[in-house]
């Protein structure tokens, strides 16, 4: 039987162009970078910390568009088996809420804010 993927999606605006924003996407998401919190950190977020049946359910793409006054869009999608969310027990908009909360962080961390 086929897994059926259900789609996330969430975007911010940063105040930086395009290519500054994705630099400090790679910085942000590369191996021990801040967006990727180091096992057992503590962060609610952190990828590490899920079931590993609930980390292979998860496929994402980020896109970086041009945003308002020199800024820039970061829009990001997450595909998911919703079968597993349910069977860990996470509700519906549990996914939605995890990649807006990223998006913030990432927000804040480029722009120079704590993350």
């Amino acid at each position: 039987m086929a897994t059926v993927l259900t789609m996330a999606e969430s975007s911010v605006e940063v105040g930086l162009p395009p290519e500054k924003t994705h630099a400090k996407w790679i910085e942000w998401t590369k191996e021990g970078g801040p967006g990727m919190p180091a096992k057992g950190e503590g962060q609610d977020i952190s990828p590490l910390q899920l079931p590993e049946e609930l980390r292979k359910a998860e496929r994402g793409t980020s896109y970086f568009e041009p945003g308002k006054a020199g800024g820039t869009e970061v829009r990001m999608q997450l595909r998911y088996n919703r079968d597993v969310i349910e069977k860990e027990g996470l509700g519906p908009d549990w996914v939605e809420k995890r990649i807006a909360l990223y998006l913030q962080r990432f927000k804040n961390f480029a722009e120079g804010r704590a993350a």
